[in-house]
């Protein structure tokens, strides 16, 4: 179609991937797990229980998960502290017990340095770091056991819940509860999914308005006003438009899969995602990949309707600094409802139904503009 080539070019593609890598650098990259490490040896951990139990830990499996706990033994910076009376001085007698210790930050910076540095000489630094990583793995295994063990007893994490959110809870603690989905991958997933919500919404409205102008700049429009086949153009563009944002949207969509296959997400793909260890109760029994999917659709609709309305108000400018001043506030919206109208969307602790309310609004609205401006171009005197 003409017009797809007119709005989708080589200059706007070559300017959405420089805008998709600065954009990616600071904002993405931070949240698409690259390297090993704790994040990792948690979603390991919970991986290992999916493939062993399933989607759901149920109790009787969960004493048997237990029973797998390794167990833990010293290790050399651990007896180096255990007989060294400067720790004990302390009342530390084990490498975790100092990091305790440093963590409650009950000690001057001196006398931090001080017992590092001593730790160090005795010990070399890479034993010292071997056995902090090995203290890691078991805190992960107590930190599973110990959330388990609080959903059981009813343990709540949110406050001043209205009577519905409180029978939600108790919905959720029948069977959702059990489901072993580490709360590192919901926290990641929710931060890619508002991130890329915000680069689909601004990038497709980018596509939209420097097509509108320099279409409104040439004469072209009124010379086909003058024809009555020519006045069915708009339904042209505005096909062209639609086609156009929900390819962009595909391509970004494709890229959040892949930075989320990175991130583990496909891994828990099934399992509810008001889990013991996820840290988010929603309104909904959603599993982490309905919610993605849920989040997504909610990206796309409120992308097409932003480029509707950026395609019905454009419609009347042909100067680019007037177009940019009407993107300023689609800008405003995108970052506002991207960033923290779909970040933990439908969480307990929030109206059940503002953000997808929001989304298909913006989604209406753009149809409805779209189809207002559609009956008065047919109503167009000939030029």
């Amino acid at each position: 179609m003409l017009e797809l080539k007119k709005i989708i070019t080589v200059k706007k593609l070559f300017l959405l991937l420089g805008f998709f890598l600065l954009y990616f650098l600071p904002v993405l990259k931070p949240y698409v797990m690259l390297y090993a490490g704790s994040w990792q040896m948690e979603a390991d951990l919970a991986e290992k229980i999916v493939s062993q139990y399933g989607t759901a830990l149920l109790p009787e499996e969960f004493e048997q998960l237990k029973g797998q706990r390794p167990i833990y033994e010293a290790g050399k910076t651990d007896i180096f502290i255990e007989q060294n009376p400067e720790y004990a001085a302390f009342n530390v007698h084990s490498l975790k017990e100092l990091l305790k210790l440093i963590e409650r930050r009950e000690l001057s910076l001196e006398e931090e340095n001080r017992l590092w540095f001593k730790l160090y000489e005795g010990v070399s630094s890479e034993v010292v770091g071997e056995d902090m990583e090995r203290l890691i793995l078991f805190d992960i295994w107590d930190y599973y056991i110990e959330s388990y063990e609080q959903a059981e007893q009813g343990g709540r994490q949110y406050e001043n819940l209205t009577p519905q959110a409180e029978r939600r809870v108790e919905e959720r603690n029948k069977k959702e509860v059990y489901s072993p989905i580490p709360s590192n991958v919901t926290e990641y997933n929710f931060e890619l999914l508002r991130r890329f919500a915000v680069f689909m919404m601004l990038s497709t409205t980018f596509f939209v308005m420097p097509y509108m102008v320099s279409e409104n700049r040439s004469r072209m429009p009124a010379l086909q006003y003058s024809f009555r086949k020519g006045r069915s153009y708009y339904k042209n563009r505005m096909a062209a438009v639609v086609i156009t944002v929900l390819c962009i949207a595909a391509v970004e969509c494709a890229l959040y899969l892949y930075c989320a296959g990175i991130d583990r997400v496909f891994a828990f793909w099934n399992c509810a995602l008001s889990g013991f260890a996820s840290g988010f109760i929603g309104w909904l029994p959603w599993t982490l990949g309905s919610y993605t999917v849920c989040v997504l659709l909610l990206a796309v609709l409120a992308s097409v309707g932003l480029s509707l309305i950026v395609f019905v108000i454009t419609n009347y400018l042909s100067s680019h600094v007037s177009a940019i001043a009407w993107q300023i506030p689609v800008a405003v919206f995108s970052c506002v409802y991207g960033g923290l109208g779909c970040f933990k969307l439908g969480e307990i602790d929030k109206p059940m139904l503002v953000a997808p309310a929001v989304g298909i609004g913006v989604f209406a609205v753009g149809i409805l503009l779209a189809f207002v401006q559609g009956r008065r171009e047919k109503k167009k005197d000939a030029v």
